[in-house]
């Protein structure tokens, strides 16, 4: 198209220069004076033309002449052409059509959705999957055409950093994966997969951990029981009994603590995809947990600082449970004060552990969360720590949204911080009783 009307644009200025030339030829018979007024018809020409083009360049939304041949022609076609990749959904094909054919081919399902969350392009795979017809869904919001409320709220937040899970048929087997990236100007890139079978796993590696801890506990207690009735009966000249009693008995007491570690992991797990909307009351919590651990570490002292009383959306157990690991953690591995914080920042209400303890170095920062991880073995286990605590953290930050963050400098002290988001301050005037902590 553009290159028709170029060839139009320089035969017609060609055509007009030679009758140029065949004029002053006629009249003069002077071949220099001739082709200097050949080149200057075609300087004017070429120079017109170009000082249009530089004006439309230099306001490209203003609509060049329509139709015509030459350099009207062109400027319509580039107008035209611009104006259909600007089109939502079409860009990043006319530009990478590659693209739009390795898509095509993919066995995930892939989808492109618009700014306003409609179905703008999706491969086969897609429409297998999602069990649709895509010239019957073009133009429909996701959310319709993968119905779910949790779809809907996760793309109205546009918090995709985390793939989500979602069960969007009657089958509570079926579990569906999505993932959003940005595509082009104001598109978004949304992968499925099928995770039904890890799902699964996962569910049943939850079950296991779960019911074997528990069928645990039942003979750790008996056991715990005729350890105290041994201690009772020994006599205080066997230092040696009392002292393998006593090393049975701290022995079993940490098991004890690893078992209910693990059940309480194991049961914040299996809900961490249900909503969380009880109006917990912060700065009470705070206090319980303040005085709950100095309870069991007399002799420690704990800051409390609280510069606001704004309410959190959440499960008071869980948040309570949050607190309590990270104050023992900062207990265990400190020996000065521990700060106890709970104040607004910039980007959402946090709760913050703080102390002044030797640090840890920077390697280790992205594992703590893992389980077991343990930055000094000997010291951990001298500690008595399950190695589940920062863990138990991690799983309660996500199931309330909020983000985790440490912050730590050796031989100056470690925070911990979990930001909310700001919609899960509760807005609600109304009182509330005293959370309901009891598993």
């Amino acid at each position: 198209m553009i290159t028709q009307s170029f060839f139009a644009l320089e035969s017609r200025r060609f055509f007009y220069a030679a009758l140029g030339f065949g004029a002053t030829w006629s009249l003069t018979e002077d071949v220099t004076l001739s082709l200097t007024v050949l080149a200057a018809v075609l300087a004017a020409s070429w120079g017109w033309q170009l000082a249009k083009l530089y004006r439309w360049f230099a306001q490209p939304e203003e609509l060049p002449p329509i139709g015509g041949s030459g350099l009207r022609g062109v400027l319509h076609d580039v107008y035209v052409l611009r104006s259909r990749e600007s089109q939502p959904g079409t860009r990043g094909f006319r530009t990478q059509p590659y693209l739009k054919d390795s898509l095509a081919s993919m066995r995930d399902a892939a989808l492109i959705i618009n700014s306003d969350g409609r179905l703008v392009w999706c491969n086969d795979a897609a429409e297998y999957l999602l069990n649709i017809r895509f010239d019957e869904e073009e133009g429909k919001p996701l959310s319709d055409v993968a119905p779910g409320k949790s779809l809907k709220r996760y793309m109205r937040d546009e918090n995709f950093q985390k793939p989500l899970r979602v069960k969007p048929g009657p089958d509570p087997e079926f579990c569906l994966q999505f993932e959003f990236s940005r595509f082009g100007a104001n598109e978004r890139l949304v992968f499925v997969k099928d995770v039904t079978e890890q799902d699964k796993l996962e569910r049943m590696r939850r079950d296991f951990v779960g019911n074997v801890s528990h069928e645990l506990r039942t003979p750790l207690t008996v056991i715990k029981g005729y350890i105290e009735t041994l201690q009772s009966l020994a006599v205080e000249s066997d230092t040696t009994l009392r002292k393998s009693l006593g090393s049975m008995d701290t022995q079993v007491s940490r098991m004890e603590r690893l078992i209910l570690d693990l059940l309480w992991l194991s049961r914040i797990e299996s809900v961490e995809g249900e909503r969380k909307d009880d109006q917990i009351d912060m700065v009470a919590l705070l206090s319980d947990a303040r005085e709950g651990i100095l309870a069991a570490w007399p002799n420690r002292e704990i800051n409390l600082n609280v510069s606001m009383d704004q309410r959190i959306l959440g499960s008071a157990i869980e948040l309570r449970s949050a607190i309590d690991n990270l104050l023992v953690n900062a207990l265990k591995y400190s020996e000065g004060p521990i700060t106890l914080s709970w104040a607004e920042t910039l980007v959402g209400p946090a709760l913050a552990v703080e102390d002044t303890g030797p640090g840890i170095e920077s390697k280790h920062i992205p594992r703590l969360t893992e389980r077991f991880y343990r930055v000094d073995k000997s010291r951990s286990q001298a500690t008595g720590g399950t190695g589940l605590g920062l863990a138990i953290v991690k799983h309660v930050a996500v199931s309330h949204e909020a983000k985790l963050f440490v912050d730590s400098e050796v031989g100056k002290g470690t925070c911990f911080r979990l930001v909310f988001p700001n919609d899960r301050v509760s807005t609600s005037s109304e009182d509330t009783n005293a959370p309901n902590m009891t598993a």
